[in-house]
């Protein structure tokens, strides 16, 4: 017991006892408080820069730790302007004029912007060649340039852009295809995707509308954005060859994280239902896959790895709690493997590998349409 003077006769349970029963309500951040935690960011560090290049010339020695500081502090405050333009779309403050863009062209201004910090660093750069142009908006087409180079030359030896149409049925793509650096590209290596700087592409492009992929096989990381055809409607389309599987409603726009340790097969699963419309973030590791997660919880996980196991027990509870109606299918090698998942059981439906091309869709549609 404990006393209050206010009231010297009633006894009070001690503060420990009593049971806090208020809950803690998730809430959304406007973009307007992220546009200024950008605007402080870059505005303090800015006058940090001044301050110190005020110093005048040093002994060499602690001119170059200087020299790097100043280097360092330059970058975060340009994180920090990005963020801030980054805000300005998502609140709508930046008006959407889309016009008719050379995207290769575009590509190439950007890579002319990043050539000297390649150099410093020793990474190779190359860009698309032919024109191909489309209708977009061309600050944010900058802004997403900006973004994916900037994470591209952060794990990369070598970085080559291309733009053109891809997938069936062809649509306009952008592509940045990087090399790895060596001390990136060994095994258990999760840092190159938990970085900032996809994180904030991705958001970007989903929040104008784009369609943001990231595929990783061995030592190759290549980043696709999907832009919408401006073909019109009726047009004729290429004809469909006998491997591609028919665009079925339940799958289109459907978001699926793919967990495969293979790079063949996580190459070759990810074109298959990229090639009908679902949505695939593609990702070799548990911690990949929980990376992804970030931007929003899958309708459906495809996984190499057996739901056995503990980690991706574990991942699958995670997702489920998010997504009570999640549908899971294991990737198995039994080449006569196709069934579909139990009804009121957590048991997943199953695909052999070597026979995805033809039932790989088919089982999400079906697992889809049973959700």
């Amino acid at each position: 017991m404990s006393f209050d003077a206010r009231h010297p006769d009633a006894a009070i349970h001690s503060r420990e006892t009593i049971p806090y029963s208020a809950r803690l309500v998730p809430a959304r951040v406007p973009a307007s408080v992220l546009a200024k935690v950008g605007e402080t960011f870059a505005g303090a560090l800015s006058q940090l820069q001044q301050a110190l290049a005020a110093l005048g010339s040093l002994a060499p020695p602690q001119q170059s730790v200087l020299d790097a500081g100043l280097a360092e502090i330059a970058r975060l405050e340009q994180l920090g302007v990005q963020i801030q333009e980054l805000a300005r779309v998502l609140a709508g403050d930046a008006p959407m004029a889309p016009e008719r863009v050379d995207l290769a062209r575009a590509a190439r201004e950007a890579l002319a912007e990043w050539k000297q910090a390649a150099q410093r660093r020793g990474v190779e750069l190359r860009g698309p060649v032919e024109s191909f142009e489309l209708e977009v908006d061309a600050a944010v087409l900058e802004q997403l340039l900006d973004l994916g180079l900037e994470y591209a030359l952060n794990i990369g030896s070598r970085i080559e852009v291309d733009a053109g149409r891809q997938g069936i049925p062809p649509h306009p793509m952008l592509t940045i295809q990087v090399q790895r650096s060596q001390e990136l590209s060994g095994a258990g290596a999760d840092e190159d995707f938990n970085e900032l700087h996809w994180l904030l592409f991705a958001h970007l492009a989903r929040a104008v509308g784009l369609a943001p992929q990231r595929v990783a096989a061995g030592q190759t990381v290549t980043l696709m954005l999907g832009f919408p055809s401006s073909d019109a409607p009726g047009e004729a389309e290429s004809e469909p060859s006998q491997a591609q599987l028919p665009r079925s409603a339940p799958v289109v726009g459907r978001r699926v994280l793919l967990l495969e340790p293979q790079d063949a097969v996580r190459v070759y699963a990810n074109r298959l239902m990229r090639e009908v419309g679902m949505q695939v973030d593609a990702t070799a590791t548990i911690g990949q896959a929980r990376a992804s997660l970030r931007d929003g919880a899958p309708d459906v996980v495809v996984t190499g790895m057996s739901v056995d196991d503990l980690g991706v027990a574990a991942l699958l509870d995670d997702v489920r709690a998010a997504r009570p109606r999640l549908r899971v299918v294991e990737l198995v090698d039994d080449d006569n493997a196709f069934s579909f998942s139990e009804p009121g059981s957590d048991s997943p439906a199953r695909v052999g590998r070597n026979d995805m091309a033809q039932t790989l869709v088919r089982a999400i549609s079906q697992e889809l349409d049973a959700a």
